[in-house]
């Protein structure tokens, strides 16, 4: 699950930064409100929820594993967990900043308030809200797609290294 999440954030982030509509061609300067229309872009576009399921996905794999394995340590476990949550989140901070200063070099100030505008938009919010479902879609066949293009490609490799006298 945690995979799940990291997939969407990554999946979030090249889709939104493969734009070439927004390609640079020198960096341009910070300043506090590109990097602020940065920062919303990136909350907006669902970044930082996909970050913050990753709390969520630990705190239901850890109950459920732990929880079941050893029932006595049930309330402290959940005392735990509740107090990791402020971490967590100075966690997702940390990379909510980092992705901010990302999307700020990458896409100028200017496109940024088109991106904003977008998103905050009725259109831009059913965009956001079809993408989170297609997502999770997406990743239910980009698993076993993996697993048998990786498998289709090793086969043709075999089948070339032996065409080439390689016993494989």
């Amino acid at each position: 699950m945690i995979r799940h999440s990291l997939a969407s954030a990554a999946l979030g982030l090249a889709l939104i930064l493969s734009a070439p509509a927004f390609a640079q061609t020198a960096a341009p300067a910070i300043t506090p409100s590109h990097l602020q229309l940065a920062r919303e872009a990136a909350e907006l576009t669902g970044i930082s929820s996909s970050l913050e399921s990753i709390y969520t996905e630990f705190s239901e794999r850890t109950k459920q594993l732990v929880g079941t394995t050893r029932p006595e340590m049930k309330k402290d476990m959940d005392a735990v967990i509740e107090a990791l949550k402020p971490e967590a989140d100075a966690k997702r901070a940390e990379i909510m900043v980092s992705a901010s200063e990302i999307f700020a070099r990458k896409i100028n100030e200017a496109d940024l308030k088109e991106v904003v505008a977008f998103f905050k938009s009725p259109v831009g919010q059913r965009y956001n809200a079809a993408r989170a479902k297609a997502i999770d879609e997406i990743y239910v066949v980009l698993e076993p797609w993996s697993i048998n293009t990786s498998n289709f490609l090793f086969d043709r490799f075999t089948q070339e290294m032996r065409k080439r006298g390689h016993q494989m």
